[in-house]
């Protein structure tokens, strides 16, 4: 499958001049992984985002509070993730794993930063939408404390 093309199917992407789009896809590497192949490991530093082009991954995490396995979502063709990989060195909050065969383009974080040199726009886009992800990320530990503290509350 060809990154460019495909990446010119995404809505996040379509409005981005060509030379934008070609410089984002000689950035990205793409491979192909069996089912249960682990791309992102809880607790382990990521270097890169990922674009899932083909397949199914399953988020998953264990609960630091409660320890309990927290099975987030199903991502297809079409989403991205690691996303903070790109601007934070702490430890992955999620677990990815393919539910199926897949194949995924990934970015580096040194490859993200040279994208401010070679394609501002796009870079600025993928930075946009780690502020969105962070903000969504905030909201999720807001509820997940408040419905902590009334499960204590109530068993008091």
């Amino acid at each position: 499958m060809d990154i460019k093309q495909f990446l010119k199917t995404l809505p996040a992407f379509e409005s981005f001049a060509e030379a934008h789009i070609e410089t984002l896809a000689g950035l990205m590497a793409v491979s192909s992984h069996p089912a249960g192949h682990r791309l992102i490991i809880q607790g382990q530093q990521g270097d890169a985002m990922y674009l899932l082009m083909e397949g199914a991954i399953q988020t998953s995490r264990i609960h630091e509070v409660t320890g309990e396995l927290d099975e987030a979502r199903d991502l297809h063709a079409g989403e991205i993730f690691g996303l903070l990989s790109l601007i934070d060195n702490m430890p992955a909050g999620w677990t990815s794993v393919a539910k199926e065969a897949v194949t995924v383009a990934a970015l580096s974080r040194p490859d993200f930063l040279r994208l401010y040199q070679l394609a501002p726009p796009i870079a600025h886009h993928l930075q946009y939408m780690v502020a969105v992800q962070l903000a969504r990320d905030l909201q999720a530990r807001n509820r997940e404390l408040r419905e902590l503290l009334q499960r204590r509350a109530a068993a008091a």
